[in-house]
């Protein structure tokens, strides 16, 4: 059993890891034995959500506009649990990847993953507080669920595992001790303004204009260019489809190990451009891994229901004809979870 928490941490480790491996094996399928629960949280000004390992039986629940099967405010499983900071994509919502994080809660992991809310910000002059609140946005949440009386008790210690999409990958760099320095994203983008066109275009955007006038700035703090921060992220972190640039991965990196999940066909955060070079620098820090799958950028992004995008034209649900999202989908979460593990 793993569920003694009086246990040597390095026997902790190896129970639970044979456990994943377990699940791996198995499918990864949803159980009433070993059902994610889920609940919001909201400390400093930063709104997360959380899922984890439970064993109450899972219903029917609205996430957004998405259909879910999940333990809303069950009890989390006894025992200590390894965490996973999760980070998502510029402009997104974290609950897009509430497929993710229910495989990963289900496989014993907490998983805390907040709502960024300066993403507005990126690519104008405030783009260095605007990543800078990103990483206080993971540390404030992980606090919180730190010191929370549900969850407490039943977090292990270290080390604290990172996943990220798209600028979510850049979010968990930072977090692990990497720095970022807008001149390096602008002599990239000197060099590469036409072949990197996705990435060095500074216009946020109407949506993004639009999306500031109807709200309050987050409180952002003065942030230097360049800057650095202490790391939260210790264990195993996964990048998919990671923005790059801008990064400056010089610095002994926190992370144990890194994955690194490029996507062939990605016209946004282009491999050769962000999650190859990225590769090449962080393998210099740390172990390092690189997988290739094909897709597209936003294929990461749980499927929207049908009956939303039968009323709404959105961009990020779309797929090329005969691409399948929920194949594309099992395959990078197999991948994120044996990186995780340790495979």
């Amino acid at each position: 059993m793993c569920l003694n928490s009086d246990l040597p941490s390095r026997r902790i480790f190896r129970c639970w890891r044979a456990a994943l491996l377990t699940a791996l094996g198995l499918g990864l399928g949803l159980s009433a034995a070993h059902a994610a629960g889920f609940r919001k949280i909201t400390t400093q000004g930063v709104r997360a959500g959380v899922w984890y390992p439970g064993d109450a039986s899972i219903t029917p629940q609205r996430l957004g506009p998405f259909e879910t099967k999940m333990a809303r405010n069950a009890p989390i499983r006894e025992g200590q649990h390894p965490v996973v900071l999760f980070s998502h994509g510029n402009g997104g919502r974290y609950r897009n990847h509430y497929l993710t994080a229910q495989v990963l809660a289900d496989t014993g992991f907490v998983v805390i993953a907040p709502q960024h809310e300066a993403d507005y910000l990126v690519g104008g002059r405030r783009t260095a507080q605007a990543l800078d609140h990103r990483y206080v946005e993971l540390a404030r949440a992980l606090k919180a669920v730190r010191e929370d009386p549900a969850f407490r008790d039943h977090l292990a210690p270290e080390p604290v595992h990172g996943v990220g999409y798209s600028l979510g990958g850049m979010t968990i760099m930072l977090a692990s001790g990497a720095g970022f320095a807008s001149e390096r994203a602008e002599r990239h983008c000197r060099e590469n303004q036409r072949a990197d066109i996705a990435f060095c275009d500074d216009d946020p955007g109407f949506f993004h204009r639009l999306i500031q006038s109807f709200r309050h700035d987050p409180d952002l703090r003065p942030t230097p260019d360049p800057f650095r921060h202490p790391p939260l992220v210790t264990g195993r972190a996964v990048v998919v489809a990671p923005v790059f640039q801008g990064v400056d991965p010089e610095k002994p990196l926190s992370m144990a190990h890194l994955t690194v999940i490029a996507i062939d066909g990605d016209r946004i955060a282009k491999p050769e451009f962000h999650a190859h070079p990225l590769f090449d620098a962080a393998k210099q820090q740390v172990p390092a891994r690189s997988h290739t799958v094909p897709g597209h950028h936003h294929a990461f992004i749980a499927p929207f229901p049908k009956w939303l995008t039968d009323q709404e034209d959105i961009p990020v649900a779309k797929d090329p004809e005969g691409f399948d999202r929920p194949v594309f989908l099992r395959t990078v979460n197999r991948i994120i979870l044996n990186a995780l593990a340790g495979d």
